[in-house]
C-alpha cells in the first residue's frame, strides 16, 4: 500500500504534467497575442506625437471650462441669450 509521501509525489508528477500540457496548448496563442501587441505598440508610438499635439492645443480648455461653469452658476443656469 502506498504511503502519503508516495501519493504526494505521484500527484506532484501528475500536476506538473497537467501544467506543462496547458502551457503547451497556450504557447501558440501567446505568440499570436504578442505579435498583435507588438504591432499595436508600433502604432501607438506613431500616435504619440499626435497625442502630444492634441494635449498642447487643448491645454486652454481647462481654464475655459472653469470660466464657462463659473458664468453658468452666476447666471443660475440661464445662459441662453
Amino acid at each position: 500500500m502506498p504511503n502519503t509521501p508516495d501519493l504526494l509525489r505521484a500527484r506532484f508528477t501528475e500536476a506538473c504534467a497537467e501544467r506543462d500540457a496547458i502551457a503547451a496548448r497556450v504557447a501558440p496563442l501567446r505568440e499570436q497575442r504578442d505579435a498583435v501587441l507588438a504591432k499595436a505598440q508600433a502604432v501607438a508610438i506613431k500616435a504619440d506625437p499626435l497625442t502630444a499635439k492634441i494635449k498642447d492645443l487643448e491645454r486652454p480648455l481647462f481654464d475655459l471650462h472653469n470660466e464657462i461653469a463659473t458664468i453658468s452658476r452666476a447666471l443660475g443656469g440661464r445662459t441662453a441669450a
